[in-house]
């Protein structure tokens, strides 16, 4: 996790500021379910707020800026690439199984790894559809998987629970306009 040190700016987009974070704001069917999300890619912050923004129907979103202050006792799965168990996970949190997918990273403090953004959610649309095949076949999560890797897969970085989020120091929020 070279981009998540101590000290690293972390960004988060959305349609408001977020001074004080509350988890029971988050959104359960999200790619690692409900928490706090963040980047350390300042561009794609301000990418998400704009696209929060048109989903609210504001005129402008925001990005807030944070320090990320400790990182000593805290469990943190990292997801290294878009695979087959990222995408399970992925799918298991968006709705899209039938079945709980059982992951150690459902017990972890944080979870690193790639984002699945709208582009990845038709891919991931189009698998459950049966497009590639029998959606939980190997061979359509592998044609899926080889999709996502023409993306440009940015990181995102989770924050599930209050120790957590006790990590991160608010710095400042700015405008975004769409």
């Amino acid at each position: 996790m070279e981009y998540l040190e101590v000290g690293s700016l972390l960004y988060h987009g959305s349609a408001v500021e977020v001074l004080q974070i509350d988890l029971s704001k988050g959104f359960s069917k999200k790619d690692f379910g409900a928490g706090f999300y963040t980047t350390s890619i300042q561009l794609q912050a301000e990418k998400f707020a704009v696209i929060k923004a048109a989903r609210e129907n504001v005129s402008r979103g925001f990005v807030s800026v944070y320090e990320f202050c400790k990182l000593a006792e805290l469990e943190v799965f990292e997801f290294k690439k878009a695979d087959v168990e990222w995408l399970d996970y992925v799918l298991c949190n968006r709705g899209h199984l039938r079945e709980q997918v059982i992951h150690v990273a459902n017990q972890a403090d944080m979870v690193v790894g790639p984002v699945a953004d709208d582009a990845v959610g038709l891919v991931l649309n189009q698998l459950m559809a049966g497009t590639y095949g029998v959606s939980s076949s190997p061979i359509a999560k592998e044609t899926a998987i080889r999709l996502l890797e023409t993306e440009n897969l940015h990181n995102q970085i989770f924050f599930r629970t209050p120790k957590a989020v006790d990590c991160l120091k608010f710095i400042k929020s700015y405008e975004v306009n769409r």
